[in-house]
């Protein structure tokens, strides 16, 4: 029978992936035999999950322990008992993907616990380890000066596939390439592993990603205003649902550890929907949503806008809206909200600009017996309603009705 250990099974990712692993659990007749534990640095009633959500914590193994610890590791990789046998799957969900935090952070929670993860999985001979790294993490090249930026053509603003050069813009991602080269190494002992690089990613419980965009539209409407958006319309910034996320860590886990050889122990993915979404269609959606009218800004302004250094674009952005954002929540009474329009500097959304967002998920639809179709073709305001609606159910949105 399969068994499954999930690290950062109680965050966004690891969440989407609990899911999705109990619902092939319920629905295989074989399914009372499957083993799955999940292992998380806080308890899942302290993430603001709602009830149904929490239920499945309760139909599988959960263990809660500090990540950065080497002693904790071990003991989350230990077996029941001497008979259980080792890990069959194993999945790395637990990097942090929150934005601007100390580089020492980055280092402990992005690259170290990787490595340990993937070392102890090497050890106990796991049939297939998968990591989830980023896709914020491809070479930004500038445009030539003959090309406008305008374009969805130019080098800028192409889609990137899986082996395009890799920078790093920030110590968050500077860190994600530290721990891939790690695993390449790990892997060449006897490791089959999985890297999987999503788009910029949505769905429920995303909190950082669409979520200042679904607020500023949110704001916009209660003013009985357009939604500003920053930018120009063509600027790809490539979306994937988490949802589809899971089903790739899934799929890929079960397909590479039969088709991985010591001579390739490694498979990298990207996972960007084939919608190619773009600023001006990312805009549209959230606009349907809350039935506002995007208006863009014009070239004046995005050029005054590009000449503003990142830290100095974010603080003029989240000074516009955290003040009517809190007013808002308090007069709905939702005034304890964790939920901010607040972008961080690193945010992709800060630098789209000068670092688009273009994203080539196709590899994983096309690889030969690995029968992967993304569910969510593009982003739309039906995929994004249940993000707000589960907000609202948690009372921490304004109990706005949608239209």
């Amino acid at each position: 029978m399969p068994t499954f250990l999930v690290f950062g099974c109680a965050n966004f990712y690891g969440r989407a992936l609990i899911q999705h692993l109990c619902d092939r659990r319920d629905e295989a007749p074989d399914g009372a035999g499957w083993t799955i534990r999940g292992v998380d640095k806080v308890l899942p009633r302290l993430a603001s999950f709602p009830e149904a959500t929490l239920k499945l914590y309760d139909s599988f193994d959960f263990r809660m322990g500090n990540l950065r610890s080497a002693e904790f590791l071990e003991q989350a990789f230990a077996p029941e008992n001497s008979s259980s046998g080792t890990w069959d799957y194993v999945f790395d969900f637990a990097p942090e993907c929150k934005f601007g935090q100390a580089d020492q952070v980055y280092k402990q929670d992005v690259f170290q616990t990787a490595v340990r993860i993937a070392q102890l999985a090497l050890r106990q001979k796991a049939k297939a380890l998968v990591r989830l790294s980023t896709a914020h993490i491809f070479s930004s090249e500038s445009v030539s000066s003959s090309s406008s930026s305008s374009s969805a053509n130019t080098d800028v603003n192409r889609r990137h596939a899986e082996d395009d050069a890799l920078e790093a813009p920030n110590a968050l991602v500077r860190w994600h390439v530290r721990a891939e080269e790690e695993l390449r190494a790990i892997a060449a002992a006897g490791l089959a592993t999985v890297i999987l690089r999503p788009a910029l990613c949505y769905g429920p419980g995303d909190r950082q990603n669409v979520v200042p965009m679904l607020i500023s539209a949110q704001l916009s409407r209660a003013a009985g205003e357009k939604m500003p958006v920053l930018w120009d319309k063509t600027l790809r910034v490539n979306t994937v649902h988490v949802a589809d996320v899971a089903r790739a860590a899934v799929a890929t886990a079960l397909w590479w550890s039969g088709a991985h050889t010591p001579q390739i122990p490694v498979a990298v993915f990207n996972l960007a929907d084939p919608g190619d979404t773009t600023n001006a269609k990312l805009a549209a959606a959230v606009g349907r949503l809350f039935d506002v009218e995007p208006s863009f800004h014009n070239s004046a302004f995005n050029f005054i806008a590009k000449k503003l250094k990142t830290a100095e674009l974010a603080e003029e952005v989240n000074e516009s809206l955290l003040g009517p954002w809190m007013d808002l929540l308090a007069r709905h009474g939702a005034e304890n909200s964790p939920l901010s329009p607040y972008l961080d500097q690193e945010h992709p959304y800060c630098r789209l600009e000068h670092w688009p967002l273009g994203v080539d998920g196709s590899k994983i639809a096309t690889t030969p017996g690995l029968d992967f179709s993304y569910s969510y073709a593009s982003v739309s305001a039906e995929a994004l309603r249940p993000i707000v609606e589960e907000f609202q159910l948690l009372g921490l949105w304004p109990n706005i009705p949608l239209p």
